[in-house]
């Protein structure tokens, strides 16, 4: 039976990201989601969400092991939603396999605040945009420098940088 979570623990999220980046030895951006994903045995599918799943981003099915990914979303969203997969796989394995675990589509309307979902946003943003690296550039770089070689998008670069230095 699980506990039921009340705030996200994002200690746990940074030290994870620390030990993947570790593990895989990334110092310099672009982080690759896709390949850490694969070191530690997560497979990757892309499909085409129809009807009233193709607002879908993808979502971790822990049974097979695997990241279902959008086909049909833009590239610089796809790297995010491996990465938030990528922390519901590393961090959330024994929810994901609950009857609590559901599939959110992508809607404004949604503000985040299911616990899980802020700590593997959390994750995917650290994962991506790490405060180590983002310290070496983001005082020389304009938000589109930045988008680009980090290869995410700007509102994540904007929001990294909101919440790392206040700007």
């Amino acid at each position: 039976m699980l506990m039921s979570v009340t705030r996200p623990n994002y200690a746990r999220v940074m030290s994870e990201v620390k030990r993947l980046h570790g593990e895989f030895a990334i110092a310099n951006p672009p982080v690759d989601p896709r390949v850490i994903a694969e070191g530690v045995g997560v497979g990757l599918r892309f499909v085409r969400f129809e009807g009233a799943n193709e607002r879908v981003s993808g979502f971790f099915d822990c049974e097979d092991n695997m990241i279902f990914v959008n086909k049909d979303e833009a590239p610089l969203r796809q790297t995010f939603t491996i990465a938030h997969e990528l922390g519901h796989a590393v961090l959330h394995r024994e929810w994901a396999q609950s009857s609590e675990y559901r599939v959110l589509l992508r809607d404004q309307d949604y503000a985040g605040d299911e616990v899980h979902e802020k700590e593997a946003n959390a994750f995917a943003a650290h994962l991506l945009v790490p405060r180590r690296m983002l310290d070496r550039f983001w005082k020389a770089a304009s938000v589109e420098e930045l988008s680009r070689l980090f290869a995410v998008s700007v509102p994540m670069i904007r929001n990294r940088l909101k919440f790392e230095y206040g700007v």
